[in-house]
């Protein structure tokens, strides 16, 4: 278990956001993931005055890999996935697992020559989730459900090189 915490933390850490192409002329190409820095692991325990107890543990790892091209300069378009895992167990020792996947079509325009550049980004898409709930004792059940997801929003783009941008939005 370990060996996964350390995995999904280094990717986490990874993959938190950049470019292979940290100009934006016309022609380059854009790649990156997004972590929203959101792995987590949480473990909850409870104290009173009538006793403790241990009330489970979250597991929550969340990434987005895109891959995009500068149309224009300034403006790329292109496709993110989003993607995300989340396992919850109760002190019942009854198990929640939820996966997503989606795909989401993007338009991001940076503005400006310099090498901190304001950008606007908005994207819109469709996914599906699987939930799987496995109890300690009787028989698990598997759940789905279809996804729209939307995003609007804008941030900065730090250009470090000729090939590296961070993007804070």
């Amino acid at each position: 278990m370990k060996g996964i915490k350390f995995v999904l933390v280094g990717v986490t850490f990874l993959s938190f956001a950049f470019s292979l192409k940290g100009q934006t002329e016309e022609g380059g190409i854009l790649i990156g993931a997004n972590t929203n820095l959101n792995f987590s692991y949480m473990n909850s325990n409870w104290k009173s005055d009538n006793g403790d107890g241990d009330m489970g543990s979250t597991i929550n790892l969340e990434v987005s890999p895109k891959v995009g091209y500068f149309v224009l300069d300034g403006m790329a378009v292109g496709l993110e996935v989003p993607i995300s895992y989340s396992m919850q167990e109760n002190a019942n020792e009854d198990k929640y697992t939820t996966t997503s996947f989606a795909g989401t079509p993007f338009l991001r325009y940076y503005f400006g020559s310099t090498n901190v550049k304001p950008y606007l980004h908005g994207q819109v898409g469709y996914g599906m989730a699987k939930i799987h709930y496995d109890p300690a004792y009787g028989f698990s059940d598997d759940f789905s459900a279809n996804m729209f997801l939307y995003e609007v929003g804008g941030g900065v783009g730090f250009f470090i090189n000729e090939t590296i941008c961070i993007d804070l939005g």
